[in-house]
């Protein structure tokens, strides 16, 4: 130590280093316990959909719900006999196969069979130069979608048979004209469990839920692609997904743009009547993370350079200083702050554990999340920087075949594409 240090350790450098060290752990400190806060709140008044309570309402309204599917044999059959088995009766079943090169196209077939009144299959044509493929496929789907009310929803999802009349209920009691929902994660894999929840701290920590209702602000918007629902009104009052077209996080665009209409926007608990498995192995989590991590911020490098820091500084830098504070005390603890230093890096890990573990309950994940916070925050910061290079890469962000280049009018190219050139 001796080679990078002063002997003395009451020389002004070694108490300045000391004090600021002692000033970042109370920075630290004060900005976890907002978080924690925030979580304290949306554990009394993050909103709801649930399976208990009083029993829908009784109306005549009609749903069409919409799913786009792009190689998706290993779940699709699940998703789209849940839809096709909802209670309420006023409801067709849409799905797109985009493309699909696996199982999808014979899947479809035979539920279309089964379900002849219910689903509605039809094929994806070629991709426009300005579009990402999700929302071409939504666009599409939303061209033949006659109901009252729209879901747009993923092919990895399944869906409680009252998932459908339960969101009727609340979308006409509470006059909503966009909501989304969180399902139930349902997690397999170390990365999954170390990444996906990272997600909800998001939802749980950064948002009060009920400011996405009441607050007027277009910034204060927060959407799951994985559930989308609209009033038919509201979808073609904004444009639909024509709005978005180039956008890859087109949830929340879809948000902004509902409340910038001056429409009613919620996000709701949904876990317990819609579940679904995001991702099966690691590199789908750092791959779909990494498409969508830098595009969420607008391309803002200097935001999205900030939000990974400070990821690693409040999540990950306070078990990492208790460590090094414990192997060699003399290094990094100023004798006068040393007490000081240590409850409150303790209080900025309780903290985080606290909003962990606030997150399994309310979300059915395992306990032992509680101890996943500073891993998950330093994986998300290697994801943000690596959405960042993948983004300015030549090739773009790539998914499902498909690759964006980093500018907004997108240039998409398939896999066909790439071996051409």
């Amino acid at each position: 130590m001796l080679l990078f240090f002063p002997a003395t350790r009451h020389c002004a450098t070694w108490v300045y280093f000391h004090l600021i060290f002692f000033v970042l752990s109370a920075t630290i400190a004060i900005a976890v316990a907002v978080f924690t806060g925030i979580t304290i709140w949306n554990i009394l008044r993050f909103r709801r959909l649930r399976r208990d309570g009083q029993d829908p309402l009784r109306t005549s309204a009609t749903v069409s719900i919409l799913v786009p599917a792009r190689n998706e044999e290993r779940c699709i059959e699940a998703n789209v006999r849940s839809l096709c088995l909802q209670s309420y009766e006023n409801v067709h079943v849409h799905v797109l196969d985009d493309g699909s090169t696996d199982g999808t196209p014979a899947i479809l077939a035979r539920l279309q069979k089964e379900f002849p009144d219910r689903l509605s299959v039809i094929h994806g044509g070629d991709l426009p130069p300005d579009w990402v493929g999700k929302s071409w496929a939504c666009h599409r789907l939303s061209q033949v979608a006659t109901g009252d009310y729209l879901l747009f929803t993923d092919a990895d999802t399944i869906h409680a048979p009252d998932t459908v009349a339960r969101a009727v209920s609340m979308a006409q009691q509470d006059r909503i004209d966009f909501f989304s929902l969180i399902p139930f994660e349902e997690m397999g894999s170390p990365m999954e469990h170390i990444v996906i929840p990272m997600v909800h701290v998001l939802y749980f920590a950064y948002l009060p839920n009920e400011l996405i209702l009441r607050s007027p602000m277009v910034s204060i918007s927060a959407a799951n692609g994985q559930f989308m629902w609209f009033s038919a009104a509201a979808y073609r009052h904004i444009g639909g997904h024509t709005a978005v077209r180039n956008d890859l996080v087109e949830d929340v665009a879809l948000a902004k743009h509902v409340k910038r209409a001056g429409l009613r926007t919620a996000l709701v608990d949904g876990s317990e009547l819609v579940q679904c498995r995001m991702y099966t192995t690691t590199r789908e989590v750092v791959d779909g993370f990494s498409k969508n991590f830098f595009p969420a911020t607008g391309y803002n490098l200097p935001l999205m350079l900030a939000f990974v820091s400070h990821l690693v500084l409040l999540w990950t830098l306070p078990v990492l200083m208790v460590v090094f504070g414990m192997i060699s005390p003399d290094l990094f603890l100023w004798q006068e702050h040393r007490e000081a230093t240590f409850v409150l890096l303790t209080f900025a890990i309780l903290c985080g554990a606290f909003i962990r573990l606030s997150i399994a309950l309310r979300f059915g994940m395992p306990w032992w999340h509680v101890f996943l916070q500073p891993m998950s925050a330093a994986m998300a910061a290697f994801i943000g920087l690596r959405s960042i290079v993948w983004a300015y890469s030549r090739s773009g962000a790539s998914w499902k075949g498909r690759s964006y280049s980093s500018n907004r009018n997108y240039h998409v190219r398939t896999n066909t594409d790439r071996q051409n050139t």
